[in-house]
């Protein structure tokens, strides 16, 4: 379903819900990702929850502005789009680029719970991002993708598995160089978010995979969020929804059952 904003910006998403379902779980994918991201994810915890996913502005078969995407932006996608969808106090799990929308949100506006997947509490740095910018523009994602491949960028869980890493290129190709240009130019002038993490007071999970370049975040969320569960998955990168995708799955789950 395509949902038009008050903005002019077309969203994708997705709604799997079942009668009988309360709570809803709000899943916001990674840079150059989309909902095909989430599609090992989504069917486990739609046992549990209603599931919104959703094309970020840029991504997938959401509309691309030709501006640069802040996260403050993406942040007022989604509360338009739940208030459309008439959803209140959703769960919001987010991954990566996804984690700062999640937080963002977070700060604003009333949710049940939190989920961080290879969090980000700042924008990472600028100079690696130039240069996949430049790739994406003269040689296109899949490229981009093999790119970061080579350059050690990604976890070997996740170009040695022949699911993981097609599933990663499907989601590539779905997206545009243009949309990527713009998403990591919002994403490099993102805030840096530590000190107000402090303010967030709802159960939140942050999950990384022990190979991820970013699990030293983790110490920041653990100094800063007061009522925090993590979980390392040892030998795994980044793209934990790709490379462990049911196990992610299963925690998350256990994490909505059991936290108060």
């Amino acid at each position: 379903m395509i949902t038009l904003l008050s903005s002019g910006v077309r969203i994708y998403h997705e709604m799997k819900s079942q009668p009988g379902l309360t709570s809803t779980v709000v899943l916001i994918h990674h840079l150059a990702g989309s909902v095909k991201s989430w599609k090992h994810v989504y069917p486990i915890l739609a046992s549990k929850f209603n599931v919104l996913i959703y094309d970020l502005r840029g991504h997938g078969r959401s509309s691309i502005p030709s501006s640069p995407y802040s996260i403050e932006e993406h942040s007022s996608d989604l509360r338009e789009l739940l208030e459309v969808e008439n959803i209140k106090d959703p769960i919001i799990i987010g991954h990566s680029l996804g984690t700062l929308i999640a937080i963002d949100y977070a700060l604003k506006y009333s949710i049940k719970k939190l989920v961080l997947i290879g969090a980000l509490y700042k924008a990472p740095a600028r100079e690696p991002y130039e240069k996949m910018i430049s790739i994406a523009l003269s040689l296109g994602m899949e490229a981009l993708a093999e790119y970061r491949r080579k350059a050690n960028d990604f976890s070997p869980t996740l170009y040695m598995n022949p699911r993981a890493w097609n599933d990663l290129l499907e989601v590539y190709r779905e997206n545009t160089p243009l949309g990527y240009k713009y998403a990591v130019e919002g994403l490099l002038n993102a805030k840096d978010y530590s000190n107000d993490l402090e303010k967030i007071d709802e159960d939140t999970l942050v999950v990384y995979g022990s190979e991820d370049k970013l699990v030293q975040n983790l110490q920041v969320f653990q100094q800063k969020i007061r009522k925090l569960k993590s979980k390392v998955f040892q030998g795994y990168g980044h793209f934990l929804n790709f490379e462990y995708s049911e196990e992610l799955a299963n925690e998350i789950l256990a994490f909505l059952n059991t936290s108060a």
